[in-house]
């Protein structure tokens, strides 16, 4: 037998019932850390689970932001210098990775308050973590202000991929389950990724 939950039976909820409903009822999201580097150099790590792709040619990214009503060190970091990365989460990492969305102030490193290491190339600004086994990097391209919320989407542009050398097969698709890619629903529950099957792209028959 089903449960029909109305809009006012959600709207009277408490607080964090409510919060984890609408934050888990879209089933697995994805889970990345963003790293940022600020003004003042200090670097900052982000736990985001909002991502999406917003096309492929030229390649970008794009994810949410909470309203601005408390400073956003990842956002004001991106808007700072411009560049930002997304790294893949695994299980090793997962606790270190956890403890960043911690409320730290703004003159602490999450990379040093959790034991993750900062990792930099030539042509990115922006910290890597070393431990990630999927790295992004991107550079901020734009952003759309929700006027219905005060959130903010912000979409960054592609400029490198960092990954195992078998970490991709021949049609171009990531090996998440064999990366150790980590999925998530709501802000504190985590899964491992399993692959069911590949089915052929569908067309009329």
């Amino acid at each position: 037998m089903n449960r029909t939950i109305t809009i006012e039976e959600i709207l009277d909820m408490e607080r964090f019932q409510r919060l984890h409903l609408i934050n888990t009822i879209v089933g697995y999201k994805n889970l990345n850390l963003i790293g940022t580097i600020g003004h003042r150099k200090v670097t900052n790590l982000g736990l985001f689970n909002s991502f999406v792709h917003v096309g492929a040619n030229p390649p970008h990214l794009g994810f949410m932001i909470r309203q601005l009503t408390v400073p956003r060190h990842t956002y004001h970091n991106i808007k700072a210098n411009k560049y930002f990365t997304v790294n893949h989460i695994h299980e090793e990492i997962l606790a270190k990775a956890h403890q960043s969305s911690a409320n730290y102030p703004e003159n602490i490193s999450e990379f040093a308050a959790t034991g993750l290491t900062e990792e930099y190339t030539d042509r990115h600004p922006a910290p890597y973590v070393k431990e990630s086994r999927v790295k992004i990097g991107c550079e901020y391209a734009e952003e759309h202000h929700m006027k219905l919320n005060g959130m903010i989407f912000l979409v960054g542009k592609i400029v490198e991929i960092i990954l195992p050398e078998d970490g991709i097969d021949e049609s171009g698709h990531l090996k998440l389950p064999e990366l150790g890619t980590l999925a998530c629903t709501g802000l504190d529950t985590y899964f491992e990724g399993k692959q069911i099957e590949r089915l052929p792209y569908a067309r009329v028959k």
